[in-house]
């Protein structure tokens, strides 16, 4: 008899060990063996059915698990374990209405936060608000304020759900979905200070894809777009299903700094998926109409415009594709067609604001800076959280040598967006022209600090260095824009220039052939390998880029002529 016993218990013993090497099948043998044991302990029975589903579910074995549990509640219909585990079964398999009717016999047997919660959480997927309502106002306080059942109700109640939120955070502060939906709710409203407080307390916490997402919102709408690129690429990496907006954000991010190759392949990404899951969406001409925006900043014309004539005309974004096409049309030379038609279309798109932006650089490229700066002047006041018509205000009054203007808005511009890089920049090239090269050199620190990827504020900043015979300090500035962007010739010549102040005239000629084998086409590069030759005492190398000069500017006089 004695053995026996003892039989039955070793089988339980063994079980749970093999349970916690994840063993579930075996495990379930030995419960079984335990079962068929003649001398097991009175009462165990059950719990030994009961036990027998639980390895069941972990094996994802439902159809046995509640075959179980359902033996457990024949004998015992008080069996509270089996009845949670029922619950959560038919929960998992999408039966509702079997899994609330469990849910409230639970609630009548045995009233705990547990319970009410998994009551409310049916209820939810059944849509049954009111009664997730009347069921929430006749709870007892203990309950009531239990942190699970209040963020069940706070996605029923929109009235309620701030209030709801914060309540749950001042209970548990690790409560961190509440956290997130707390962010998005104050997002929306507008208060994005303290949503961002919310985000970073979720992300510090967990690796969360949407408090990542919403991060680079704001980011972006800070204008601190490398920081707005950081996130949404953690979101895509820590969230593989739902990344289709990720992609769009980050397309439209990346078209902020102008990594055009970067934001092409990122909204490419983002349109297959679209397509795949949707046959016509209004969200697909939008990925239309950036398409065509990056082809265009790339004087890719043909397909800029093959991109904007798939844009269907009831499309949200079509009359802004009528607005870009029209500036394609100036970039190709009919500069006054464009200006009419874009006059013309300002006229009913003055909700638009591509239209002002889309007029300023007409009028800038005609010289026009006093039209060019009223119309960003009346698109400020139109979309005055549009950082873009102030930046632009500012840089024309600077290309009009208008600095004293020029440096007042740019104050304002720091002022209102002073983590946005485009501002430093302003200041910058304001100090510069002013001839108050300590402070540009600030403003493009600053700059950097916020962007150390800028590849144009180091080549600025060597720019500066070579201004006031600090060739050292703009050769190491220069070289860093050059590993960021190894394609602009204009570094590689500010490069060559350091060189030269520093006497290396060997190092100087090697950086503006390569400026001219990357630019054939400008004068200057030409005359300063000349000079450098010259300098250098290579009299044969000296006359080959005097000769190349001299047939420039020979070609240049007849497309004058012509």
């Amino acid at each position: 008899m004695e053995e026996n016993t003892e039989n039955a218990i070793y089988y339980i013993k063994k079980s749970f060990e093999l349970k916690n090497l994840k063993l579930y099948k075996e495990a379930i043998e030995h419960l079984y063996k335990a079962l068929s044991s003649e001398d097991l302990p009175q009462g165990k029975n059950n719990e030994i059915v009961a036990q027998i589903g639980d390895l069941y579910m972990l094996l994802k074995n439902y159809e046995r698990a509640i075959e179980q549990y359902e033996k457990v509640l024949e004998d015992d219909p008080t069996h509270i374990h089996s009845m949670h585990r029922l619950c959560e079964i038919y929960f998992i398999l999408q039966n509702y209405s079997k899994a609330l009717e469990i849910a409230q016999n639970l609630c009548k047997k045995s009233q705990s936060a547990e319970n009410y919660a998994n009551y409310f959480r049916v209820l939810f997927k059944l849509n049954l608000f009111d009664e997730i309502a009347d069921l929430y106002k006749g709870l007892s306080e203990e309950f009531a304020t239990n942190d699970e059942i209040m963020y069940i109700v706070s996605k029923t109640e929109p009235e309620n759900k701030f209030e709801l939120l914060e309540k749950i955070i001042s209970i548990k502060p690790n409560h961190m979905q509440a956290k997130l939906d707390l962010g998005i709710l104050c997002y929306e409203k507008g208060d994005i200070e303290y949503a961002k407080k919310l985000f970073d307390e979720v992300t510090n916490a967990e690796e969360n894809p949407k408090a990542y997402y919403y991060s680079g919102l704001i980011y972006n709408l800070q204008n601190e777009h490398t920081k707005a690129i950081d996130c949404f690429l953690k979101a895509i990496k820590f969230d593989k299903k739902n990344v289709n907006n990720y992609y769009f954000e980050l397309a439209k991010a990346y078209c902020d700094i102008n990594w055009l190759n970067e934001a092409q392949i990122a909204l490419l990404r983002s349109l297959s998926i679209l397509s795949d899951s949707t046959p016509y969406a209004d969200s697909i001409d939008e990925h239309y109409f950036l398409l065509a925006w990056i082809y265009s900043k790339k004087n890719d014309i043909k397909n800029a415009i093959l991109n904007l004539n798939i844009i269907e005309k009831n499309s949200h974004v079509f009359n802004k594709a009528q607005v870009l096409k029209n500036m394609l049309l100036a970039k190709e030379g009919d500069i006054i067609e464009a200006k009419a038609n874009l006059e013309k279309l300002y006229e009913t798109n003055k909700d638009n604001p591509m239209i002002y932006s889309a007029l300023g650089e007409i009028y800038k490229e005609l010289k026009l800076y006093k039209k060019a700066i009223d119309i960003f002047k009346e698109g400020l006041n139109a979309f005055p959280s549009s950082f873009s018509f102030l930046s632009e205000i500012v840089d024309i009054l600077i290309d009009d040598k208008n600095y004293d203007e020029a440096l007042k808005y740019a104050d304002d511009f720091i002022k209102t967006y002073p983590n946005c890089p485009s501002a430093h920049n302003s200041l910058a090239r304001i100090y510069y022209r002013q001839k108050d090269y300590k402070k540009a050199l600030e403003e493009l620190l600053s700059l950097v600090k916020l962007d150390k990827n800028n590849a144009e504020a180091f080549y600025f900043t060597g720019l500066i260095f070579n201004d006031i015979a600090k060739p050292e300090d703009a050769v190491k500035n220069l070289t860093v824009a050059l590993n960021l962007n190894p394609t602009k010739a204009k570094y590689y010549a500010q490069t060559s220039r350091a060189y030269s102040l520093l006497g290396s005239s060997q190092d100087a000629m090697l950086f503006i052939k390569e400026a001219i084998e990357l630019a054939p086409e400008e004068l200057s590069y030409k005359k300063q390998a000349a000079m450098i030759a010259d300098e250098s005492g290579n009299k044969e190398e000296a006359d080959f880029y005097k000769n190349l000069v001299k047939s420039s500017e020979n070609v240049a006089k007849m497309k004058r002529k012509d």
